[in-house]
């Protein structure tokens, strides 16, 4: 456990951001899904250290419990929908309402800086950057990627990613991470497979 009683990654990282995917990224804000679920975003403060560190916003914002809830909501929904997409299935109608609600409540505009780039800004930073979550989920669900969407195979990670390898055989959402840490499990597995064989012992011949 760390600060304020939140468990971080085996890194040290709070948040991560394997997948390059607003969508995929939120979802992983939920660690060990599968096996002992450790929330990240139970504060307002920590939905505003998401946004900035996965840039949709450029500086902490204000958010309320309630957007907490809504980022949560979010979340889930697609978490379940690129799941159902994965198993060939047909989405869910309660979900993709979610997802389509909170891609309405837009609102960011490009500002022109004075080092001539440019900056996102909204009335509504919270509700425009999960608008704008929302709104990259949905173009990755209809998109001929979403058939590339993966679950990390390792047992206790749940994260997904989009498989961009030539063959499309990815396992992992992280080689060094995830698939080394499996490598070793299944090394030990088969050590200690080994060690519980009881041991041949020699046949001895009696006298010819």
């Amino acid at each position: 456990m760390d600060r304020a009683g939140v468990r971080w990654t085996a890194d040290g990282d709070e948040f991560r951001f394997r997948a390059k995917r607003w969508s995929l990224d939120l979802c992983s804000t939920l660690l060990w899904r599968h096996v002992d679920p450790v929330e990240l975003l139970r504060r307002p403060e920590d939905l505003s250290h998401w946004l900035v560190a996965a840039q949709l916003c450029t500086e902490p914002v204000e958010v309320s419990q309630a957007q907490v809830g809504e980022a949560r909501t979010l979340r889930e929904a697609m978490y379940r929908l690129f799941g159902e997409r994965l198993g060939g299935a047909s989405l869910g109608p309660a979900d993709v309402a979610s997802v389509n609600a909170a891609a309405t409540r837009a609102g960011r505009f490009p500002q022109l800086t004075v080092a001539g780039r440019v900056a996102w800004s909204a009335s509504e930073p919270v509700s425009a950057a999960l608008a704008a979550v929302a709104a990259d989920g949905i173009d990755l669900l209809t998109d001929t990627l979403a058939e590339r969407v993966r679950e990390c195979a390792a047992p206790d990670c749940a994260f997904l990613f989009v498989d961009t390898s030539r063959p499309g055989t990815r396992r992992w959402c992280a080689q060094d991470r995830c698939g080394n840490r499996e490598h070793v499990r299944q090394h030990r597995a088969r050590r200690t497979e080994r060690s519980g064989r009881p041991r041949r012992t020699e046949r001895h011949q009696g006298p010819g």
